[in-house]
C-alpha cells in the first residue's frame, strides 16, 4: 500500500512538472513588448536574491518574492513575469544542488499557482472594473491574486504530502497554514503600500524608486536567511553538546545509550537513525530513533561490505547495486548515509541514517555525520576498555584471594595437620608434649578460621554494588546511630541522580567511610553534614563536622611515617579517578572533606 502511494505521489509530481512546463512555454507567446532594461534587470536581481535567501517558515523556507513578481506582472504582463520567474526558481534550485525532480517541480508549482491566480482574478474582476475606483480595483486585484497564489501553491504541496505514504498530521498542517498566512498578509501589505505610493503622483518612477522601495524587502530576506542559518548551526552545536554530555554522563552505566533520548535526529537533520555496535562477539542494535525502520538484524551482506570497505558511503537514491544499504528501512527512505565506527583500524560499529527525500544529503551533512561517528567510536572503544578493565580487576582480585588462601590459610592448615599427627604419635609417651601441640594447633586453626571468614566477606558484593551508593550511605549512617554515637548526622542529595560506574561508587563510599570513621574516633563533633551532589559536569561528595579539627601539616608528617594513614589512603583513592580531594581543617574549627569528580571521563573507571 505504501509503495502504491509512493508511486501515486511520484506520478502527481510528474503531472505538475508537465503542466508547469506547458504554462511556462505558453508565457513565452504572451510577451508584451520590450521592458525597460535597467528597471527590469533590477527587479530580476531582487527576485533572484529573495529566492536564493528564503526566510524560515514552518519546517522549511518561504521566499518573499511575491511582491517583486507581482510588480513585474503589473509593469510587463504575466507572460514575461512567469518566463523570468520560472528560470530564476529553476536556477536557484540547481545552484543549491537540489534533486532533479525538485529543480523542476518547485518552479512548476509556482508558475501554475501564479498563472491560475492572475487568470481567475482578471476573470472575476472584469465585470466590476468600471464600478470601482482605480485604487480599490488595484487593491482588490492585489488581495485576490495574492490569496489565490498562496492557496494554489499550498494545495499542490498538501496534495503531495497527503498522497505520499509518510504521515501528514493535522497539527503540522495547522502550523504550516499559520506560517504561510503570515507571509500572505505581509505580501498584501507590501504591494498595497506600493500602490498607495504610486497613486500620490510623486513624479517620474525610475530605477532608483524601485531600489529604494524594495531595499527593505531585500534586507528582511537577507537578515532572516542569515539568522536562520546561524540558528541552524547553533542548534547543531547544542545537539552535539547534548550528545557529548550525555555520552560522558551515562558511559559507565550498562545500558548507556538506552538511558536517555540522544538528539541524533536534531543534530543530523534526518528522519531515522540506527546504530549497530560490535562487542567482539556479535553485532547488536544499540540505538534507534525514527519511524521508518523495518527492524531487521545485521545481514551477512551488510557485514561483508563493512569488512571490505570502511569509508563513509552516501546513497542519494535507491538502486539495485546499493540495495544492501537500504535493507533496514521501509521504501519511504530514499537517501541513506552509512558510516562505520573505526577505532585503531578496527570496525566496532556502524551508524546508519536516512531521509525520505532523494538526493537530500549535502557536504555539511556528511561533515556532521563524520563528527558524530568519531564521538561514537571513541565512546564505544572506551566502553569496551572499561569492561575489559573491570574484568581484569575482578580476575586480579580472585587471584589475590587465591594467593592469600594458599600462602596463609592453606599453609596454616597443613602445619596444624602435621602437628596433630605428631601429637597423635607421641600421645602415650609424652602427654605434656601432646597437650602443647594440640594447643598450638588450636590457636593456629582459630587464626585460619578468622582469615577464612575475612576472605569470604571480601568475596561478597560491595555495599554499593548490592544496594547502590545512596542506600549504602544511609545504611552506614543508620548503623552509626544505632551504636549510640551522640552527634547528629544529616545526609542530603542534590541534583538528578544518575548511574555511576562501580569503581566511582566504591571510591566515594570508601572515602565516606574513612572520613566518618575519623570523625567517630577523633573529632568529638556534635554535628556531621554529608552532601552528595550531581551536576552536568561533575559529582561532588562533601562531609563536614563541627569537631575539634586538626593540623593538616602535622597530619601530612604523620602520613609519611604511617603509610596506611587515612588521608594518604583517601588521596590515592581520589587519584585513581582523576578526581580532586580537598581537606579543610584547623584546630578548633572542624573538618570539611570534598571530593569532586569532573565530567565522569572514561579514566574514572581506572
Amino acid at each position: 500500500m505504501g509503495l502504491n502511494r509512493e508511486t501515486a505521489a511520484s506520478r502527481f509530481v510528474s503531472v505538475i512538472i508537465g503542466l508547469g512546463m506547458f504554462v511556462w512555454l505558453l508565457s513565452a507567446f504572451n510577451l508584451n513588448g520590450i521592458p525597460d532594461l535597467l528597471i527590469f534587470s533590477t527587479l530580476l536581481l531582487f527576485l533572484f536574491i529573495t529566492e536564493y535567501y528564503p526566510i524560515p517558515i514552518w519546517k522549511g523556507l518561504s521566499a518573499l518574492s511575491f511582491p517583486l513578481l507581482y510588480t513585474i506582472e503589473l509593469l510587463y504582463g504575466w507572460g514575461i513575469s512567469l518566463l523570468a520567474f520560472g528560470v530564476i526558481v529553476c536556477l536557484v534550485n540547481a545552484m543549491n544542488q537540489r534533486p532533479l525532480r525538485v529543480v523542476f517541480f518547485s518552479p512548476a508549482q509556482l508558475v501554475i499557482s501564479f498563472y491560475s491566480a492572475v487568470q481567475i482574478t482578471d476573470f472575476v474582476l472584469s465585470p466590476v472594473s468600471g464600478q470601482l475606483s482605480d485604487f480599490w480595483f488595484a487593491e482588490s486585484r492585489i488581495m485576490l491574486v495574492t490569496v489565490l497564489y498562496y492557496v494554489f501553491n499550498n494545495l499542490i504541496v498538501d496534495a503531495v504530502l497527503l498522497i505520499r505514504p509518510q504521515p501528514y498530521p493535522l497539527k503540522v498542517w495547522k502550523t504550516k497554514f499559520i506560517s504561510e498566512s503570515i507571509v500572505t498578509l505581509f505580501s498584501i501589505l507590501y504591494v498595497t503600500l506600493m500602490i498607495m505610493l504610486g497613486n500620490q503622483n510623486r513624479g517620474v518612477v525610475d530605477v532608483f524608486s524601485y531600489i529604494f522601495f524594495f531595499s527593505p524587502l531585500i534586507a528582511i530576506a537577507l537578515i532572516s536567511s542569515f539568522i536562520a542559518r546561524l540558528q541552524q548551526e547553533r542548534n547543531r552545536l547544542k545537539a552535539l553538546y547534548d550528545i557529548s554530555t550525555k555520552f560522558n554522563a551515562h558511559l559507565p552505566s550498562k545500558d548507556w545509550l538506552q538511558q536517555v533520548e540522544m538528539p541524533f535526529l536534531e543534530f543530523l537533520g534526518t528522519d531515522i537513525v540506527l546504530l549497530f555496535l560490535y562487542d567482539g562477539k556479535s553485532w547488536n542494535k544499540a540505538y534507534e530513533s525514527g519511524s521508518y525502520s523495518l527492524k531487521k538484524e545485521m545481514s551477512a551482506e551488510f557485514m561483508e561490505h563493512l569488512e571490505t570497505d570502511r569509508d563513509m558511503h552516501l546513497f542519494n537514491n535507491r538502486k539495485e547495486d546499493n540495495e544492501w544499504a537500504f535493507t533496514f528501512f521501509s521504501p519511504s527512505i530514499k537517501s541513506v548515509m552509512v558510516s562505520p565506527l573505526t577505532a585503531e583500524d578496527e570496525v566496532t560499529g556502524v551508524l546508519i541514517t536516512g531521509r525520505t527525500r532523494a538526493h537530500s544529503f549535502s557536504l555539511v551533512d556528511t561533515q556532521s555525520m563524520a563528527t558524530l561517528v568519531n564521538q561514537l567510536a571513541v565512546a564505544w572503544k572506551t566502553k569496551l576498555l572499561i569492561s575489559e578493565r573491570e574484568k581484569r580487576v575482578l580476575l586480579e582480585e580472585r587471584n589475590r584471594i587465591a594467593r592469600e588462601i594458599h600462602d596463609g590459610i592453606a599453609q596454616t592448615l597443613a602445619g596444624s595437620v602435621m602437628q596433630l599427627e605428631t601429637a597423635q604419635r607421641v600421645f602415650t609417651m609424652k602427654p605434656e608434649k601432646t597437650k602443647e601441640l594440640v594447643a598450638v594447633s588450636t590457636e593456629k586453626l582459630r587464626g585460619s578460621l578468622k582469615e577464612l571468614r575475612e576472605s569470604i566477606y571480601a568475596l561478597r558484593p560491595y555495599p554499593t554494588e548490592r544496594i547502590g551508593l545512596h542506600q549504602a550511605i544511609k545504611s552506614k549512617i543508620k548503623s552509626v546511630k544505632q551504636d549510640g554515637h551522640p552527634f547528629q548526622i544529616r545526609f542530603q542529595e542534590r541534583g538528578i541522580p544518575r548511574d555511576l560506574s562501580t569503581m566511582v561508587e566504591k571510591v566515594i563510599f570508601d572515602i565516606f567511610q574513612e572520613s566518618l570513621q575519623n570523625t567517630l574516633k577523633h573529632a568529638e563533633a556534635s554535628k556531621v553534614d554529608i552532601l552528595l551532589s550531581y551536576s552536568t559536569d561533575h559529582v561532588l561528595f562533601k562531609i563536614k563536622d563541627d569537631g575539634k579539627g586538626f593540623s593538616l601539616y602535622e597530619s601530612m608528617i604523620k602520613a609519611r611515617n604511617e603509610p596506611h594513614y587515612g588521608i594518604l589512603n583517601m588521596n590515592e583513592l581520589s587519584d585513581s579517578l582523576g578526581a580532586s580531594l580537598h581537606i579543610d581543617s584547623a584546630k578548633g574549627k572542624g573538618t570539611e572533606i570534598k571530593l569532586k569528580i569532573p565530567n565522569l571521563e572514561p579514566r574514572e573507571a581506572y
